[in-house]
């Protein structure tokens, strides 16, 4: 199992102010964890943070060297972020080992046009971007990915449709990946739509004059 190294330094857990005070030093609070193993409140460089969690990078295997001491094999198991600036505010990493699986949500990439838009007038829909699965570290996946160009029309595409080799599903087995639609379905689905849509009233148009509003009219321009 083949990991990297990301330097760590142990930090005691507690008064906001000290974990303000990482932040301002380019620093994240994280906590390692894991089976057999005391949680450690340690922190680590927002800017290697970064490097790690790069797109296609979220599953990196690291080596936590925790004060200089390497040997704690992890994993990022969750983040979180300042919802303003997207900044990671705090880490979890998860304590691993070759053999022992790891639940881990994988982005779906969908590649291709499927015959059933191309040719067949359907209409495609992808429901769901990511899956959950079981793993052993070493053989987690960047993406699931699946080329979908020989898909007619009418194809509801569900999680448990996958091959995931030596992977184990853990989404529901009938989580909906994507749709095709049949041309007369997408139609009823526009119809649908258009009638649940609310309706405007016109303005109302102003009341006829009655007749003998009419002669009050005509009289006073008469008398002008």
């Amino acid at each position: 199992m083949e990991l990297t190294t990301l330097k760590a330094t142990s930090r005691v857990s507690g008064a906001s102010r000290n974990v303000a005070r990482l932040r301002k030093a380019g620093q994240v609070p994280a906590i390692y964890y894991g089976k057999g193993l005391e949680s450690v409140s340690i922190s680590v460089s927002a800017i290697e943070l970064r490097k790690i969690l790069a797109p296609g990078k979220r599953y990196t295997l690291l080596d936590l060297e925790i004060d200089g001491k390497a040997g704690n094999p992890a994993l990022v198991y969750s983040f979180q972020k300042d919802c303003i600036t997207q900044a990671i505010t705090h880490i979890d990493f998860l304590k691993i080992d070759e053999t022992t699986p790891v639940a881990v949500r994988i982005p779906v990439v969908l590649s291709g046009i499927p015959v059933g838009v191309k040719n067949q007038g359907g209409i495609f829909s992808q429901e769901n971007r990511y899956i959950k699965l079981s793993v052993v570290p070493g053989k987690i996946a960047a993406n699931l990915s699946l080329d979908v160009s020989e898909f007619n029309a009418g194809t509801t595409f569900y999680a448990k449709d996958f091959k995931l080799g030596e992977a184990t599903l853990v989404s529901p087995a009938r989580t909906v990946i994507f749709t095709i639609s049949t041309k007369s379905k997408a139609l009823k689905q526009d119809a649908a739509a258009a009638a649940a849509a609310p309706v405007v009233a016109a303005p109302a148009a102003a009341p006829a004059a009655t007749p003998a509003e009419k002669g009050d009219k005509s009289e006073k321009a008469n008398k002008k």
